[in-house]
């Protein structure tokens, strides 16, 4: 089945414009997803919404807030939050472009999309901004709106396509300086750099394939649950235990309609009847024929 653009819009650099869509590069969902369940009976757990002083609160009564002191908030409506987000024009503004290691890997977000061109007027365009970033490795800053939100990002090109890689600004990274004092200031040693050279020349794989490597905790989940015999979606099937009553219901009352076959059928059954579950209708029988 065909993956469906996760975004649609444009990439714009100057006074030129190109239609293009993107695609997520990771999956959103884990690859084995689990759900919080009750034990005794294997029903999902819901969470719900309570205030301590009202209880069970419906979505329209629930707003955000800020803690200003231990307790204390300030409630803030959501118009006045959506006052502050942008509007989404549906753009990749590219603002400059930069050597290709001039940003650290660690204002990497870890969220990437895979950039095509969306028509095909766009094409060529596409391809000669991608080749021109190859040709002089570099990459663009840029800005796009992203879940209500502006977010910086870094295109590069990858193979055929362009990456987009949603960067974290950098107040919300912590300066490396605030760590420094926990490293000893030591000098090493021309013997050692030498014996650390030749290890690590030792240990260089000229051709890395990432997709040797496999997540242990996922290959392990994955051997569980086919040992427990669940199907793999991660549906569990019905527990033995959780219809356990009606079960034993429904088959008292199977048996007592076999008998009734058997003898008169005008007389109705005087067997223990099957109970639908609270709150649920049970079809009536048609007539056949």
């Amino acid at each position: 089945m065909p993956v469906r653009a996760s975004w649609k819009g444009f990439l714009r650099l100057n006074q030129l414009s190109i239609p293009v869509k993107a695609f997520t590069a990771s999956q959103s969902e884990p690859e084995i997803p689990l759900h919080l369940l009750h034990r005794g009976c294997h029903q999902r757990i819901r969470q719900q919404r309570l205030c301590p002083v009202h209880g069970l609160l419906p979505a329209d009564e629930l707003i955000s807030g800020y803690e200003y002191a231990p307790g204390q908030h300030l409630p803030l409506e959501s118009a006045e939050l959506e006052q502050l987000q942008p509007a989404d024009d549906k753009t990749i503004k590219v603002d400059r472009f930069v050597e290709s290691d001039a940003i650290d890997p660690v204002y990497h977000s870890g969220r990437t999309y895979y950039l095509v061109p969306d028509e095909p007027p766009g094409q060529r365009p596409f391809c000669v901004v991608r080749e021109g970033m190859r040709l002089m490795s570099r990459h663009a800053v840029a800005h796009m709106v992203l879940s209500r939100q502006q977010r910086l990002v870094v295109l590069r090109p990858i193979r055929q396509l362009i990456a987009v890689t949603v960067l974290e600004y950098p107040q919300r990274i912590r300066p490396a300086e605030e760590y420094e004092g926990e490293v000893m200031q030591l000098a090493a040693g021309p013997a050692e750099l030498e014996l650390m050279r030749h290890l690590i020349e030792a240990m260089t794989d000229p051709e890395l394939e990432l997709a040797r490597y496999r997540d242990p905790y996922v290959e392990g989940l994955r051997r569980l649950i086919e040992q427990k015999g669940a199907v793999f979606a991660g549906v569990d099937g019905p527990s033995p235990k959780r219809h356990e009553e009606e079960d034993a219901t429904l088959i008292a009352a199977l048996r007592a309609g076999l008998t009734a076959t058997d003898g008169e059928r005008d007389e109705p059954t005087k067997s223990l009847k099957a109970r639908p579950r609270d709150g649920e209708e049970w079809p009536r029988a048609r007539k056949l024929g």
